[in-house]
């Protein structure tokens, strides 16, 4: 039997304490070897959780509010930057950069990495270099409540599978191997100038296990008729979750960007997609839920700085709420929150 492939989650944060946990752990059940995570101007206790979680060697993690000189303005690309000089993370076989809202769901086997491994050695003996997840955006389903209850658990309403407002719905997430990789970005990595002019080969696929079409080697992180595959594995994309979370998201901004003018009401309504019913990322829930119930058992002090941190967004979120239903009623009463 063939080593296993290691494989390590890069990702960025900001004030997503109370999805941490969920997070993390997912990523690990499913085959992750190595977390790796930026955090920048946290206010709810995210960056206290990710330095614990760090300590007891769970987790790597790297303070990002500050800007060392010659490093990137953009805390997202400065973090990848940062990650992209450690040896430890450029080491593994694979690495995936994905957001707090991202989860891989594989759709073979048991639902790990390994399984997916093993079902693209069985479509083409010519060993994967890259694997592009195309998201499948997921809507509130008529969820209000803010609940400290997985993600994954909580919301099974999605965009159909096929193309449908293909400029937002489906941009992918890519896994990749580090030697042909130039430096790694949000949805792709920039590939070294020799691969990505096609002069040496890198075997690129789709989250069916089809070739990508070549003129991604320069550019492109949208998939489109072409490159759109989703048999073997997609990006589960949790853009909305409730519409109360969705207050907290458009209140804090985002990992990348304070701008919270970016997170508008109308992305609410383009991103809200309760098309059809998509649950087979649910199979891992009972396993999930009982990972961190014994990480928060087996570390108290975590678990308190999980409960404050939903205290914090509750509190803050109470204020939200009131100002929208205040200033903006029409607003509101599309949230479902009068």
């Amino acid at each position: 039997m063939a080593d296993r492939q290691s494989c390590t989650l890069v990702g960025t944060v900001k004030d997503e304490g109370p999805y941490l946990l969920e997070w993390i752990y997912y990523y690990k059940l499913i085959g992750f070897d190595r977390i790796a995570i930026a955090s920048n101007d946290c206010s709810d206790g995210t960056r206290q959780m990710l330095d614990y979680l760090d300590t007891v060697d769970e987790i790597t993690h790297l303070e990002n509010s500050g800007q060392p000189k010659g490093t990137s303005e953009d805390p997202q690309n400065r973090a990848y930057e940062r990650f992209w000089a450690d040896p430890a993370i450029t080491a593994s076989d694979w690495i995936l950069v994905a957001d707090a809202d991202e989860f891989l769901n594989i759709h073979v086997g048991d639902g790990t990495i390994d399984a997916l491994f093993a079902a693209l050695a069985g479509i083409s003996p010519q060993r994967a270099d890259m694997i592009s997840a195309t998201w499948r955006v997921f809507g509130n389903g008529g969820i209000v409540g803010f609940k400290d209850v997985p993600v994954i658990a909580q919301f099974d309403q999605a965009a159909p599978a096929g193309t449908h407002n293909i400029q937002r719905y489906t941009a992918f997430k890519t896994m990749f191997r580090p030697r042909f990789v130039r430096k790694p970005a949000i949805h792709r990595p920039r590939l070294k100038p020799r691969f990505q002019d096609g002069s040496h080969p890198v075997n690129w696929v789709n989250g069916s296990g089809q070739p990508m079409p070549e003129r991604y080697l320069k550019q492109g992180w949208r998939s489109f008729e072409a490159s759109l595959g989703r048999d073997l594995v997609s990006m589960n994309h949790y853009m909305i979750k409730s519409s109360e979370a969705f207050l907290m998201k458009r209140y804090r901004g985002t990992a990348n960007s304070a701008d919270q003018e970016r997170i508008d009401f109308s992305y609410f309504e383009t991103f809200n997609a309760n098309d059809v019913r998509e649950a087979s990322i649910q199979r891992h829930v009972p396993a999930l839920q009982a990972r961190i119930d014994d990480i928060k058992a087996a570390h108290p002090h975590l678990a308190r700085l999980h409960a404050q941190s939903l205290e914090w967004h509750r509190e803050k979120l109470d204020t939200a709420r009131q100002a929208v239903i205040a200033e903006m009623p029409d607003i509101a009463a599309k949230l479902g929150l009068v």
